[in-house]
């Protein structure tokens, strides 16, 4: 995995200074929405957060209760999130680390979540791999990422990037987009048991017009699931 954002964001991460930083924020506390419909149990649960960044889903986990350790590539970034876990007052541990190559023991975590993650990976098979290895029989993935096709390059890439502005220039390569079914398939080719996909959408929030996610009947953009470790 390779970071796309500048080592002066990571300083920032948790101000609330940046839009995009807001809406990172935002999304954490929406996909809590969409993770519970699963199972809304996490007291306890060895918990990977990969992708972690800033620690906005780690935080989320670690104060329902889950065991987190979060995992990125981004030393700057894993440094402000170690910091404001520590002022918290919340165990996260942050591992630098890429999901080519996970820095943890097989089958030591009960449930993975990458978010915002498999779209910027430069091996989406070994990533996948990788958090089969480290789930225990029976673990579940939840994932969300892009879809691949001509809409989700214009709404994801120019629109977002450029007209909107909701997200730094550069932050997505439409080529490392995954079409769901291409993404079932590499996963029940590693033997998980794939759940129905459902789509996302960014939606104005409250306060200063920053955005949140909800869900679509549609996975032509965004779109988010979960598999179980069979």
């Amino acid at each position: 995995m390779k970071h796309y954002i500048s080592d002066e964001s990571a300083a920032t991460w948790w101000t609330g200074s940046r839009r995009w930083q807001r809406m990172l924020a935002n999304q954490a506390r929406i996909r809590m929405k969409y993770l519970d419909r699963i199972d809304p149990n996490w007291e306890g649960l060895e918990t990977l957060d990969l992708g972690c960044a800033g620690g906005f889903m780690a935080e989320t986990l670690a104060r329902r209760g889950a065991q987190v350790t979060g995992i990125d590539p981004w030393a700057a970034v894993l440094k402000t999130a170690a910091g404001h876990a520590q002022q918290s007052s919340l165990d996260v541990r942050y591992l630098a680390g890429a999901g080519e190559s996970l820095p943890l023991d097989d089958g030591s975590m009960d449930r993975v979540v990458c978010v915002d993650t498999l779209e910027h990976v430069s091996n989406v098979a070994a990533v996948l791999a990788e958090i089969r290895r480290v789930l225990c029989p029976g673990g579940i993935l939840f994932f969300d990422t892009v879809n691949r096709n001509w809409l989700s390059r214009l709404l994801v890439v120019p629109m977002a990037e450029v007209v909107l502005r909701l997200l730094p220039p550069g932050t997505h390569d439409p080529g490392k987009f995954i079409r769901p079914a291409e993404l079932r398939a590499q996963l029940e080719g590693l033997g998980f048991r794939v759940a129905p996909m459902v789509g996302m959408r960014p939606a104005l929030g409250l306060g200063r017009l920053d955005t949140v996610l909800g869900l679509l009947p549609t996975t032509a953009v965004m779109y988010a699931g979960h598999a179980v470790r069979t």
